[in-house]
């Protein structure tokens, strides 16, 4: 019976930590090419900001609304 080794604690970190650092890296570069300054009409006012807060807000938003809407359907059931 042949075994695969498994990877060791330390081989394991380094993996993950290049994978973190590509992360962090892609997210870097994804901020600083969504810089541009966009308009953003609300109902009764209007703003102008970076595309990425807009994106980042939004997420948030999403996020929020998603864990609210989850905490509301397992409360019913």
């Amino acid at each position: 019976m042949v075994t695969t080794p498994k990877p060791s604690g330390g081989r394991r970190a380094y993996v993950l930590l290049v994978i973190f650092a590509a992360v962090l890296i892609y997210l870097l570069a994804f901020s600083l090419l969504n810089t541009k300054n966009v308009a953003v009409s609300f109902v009764f006012f209007s703003a102008t900001t970076a595309l990425i807060w807009v994106m980042i807000a939004c997420a948030v938003l999403g996020l929020i609304l998603g864990i609210v809407g989850t905490i509301v359907i397992k409360r019913r059931h």
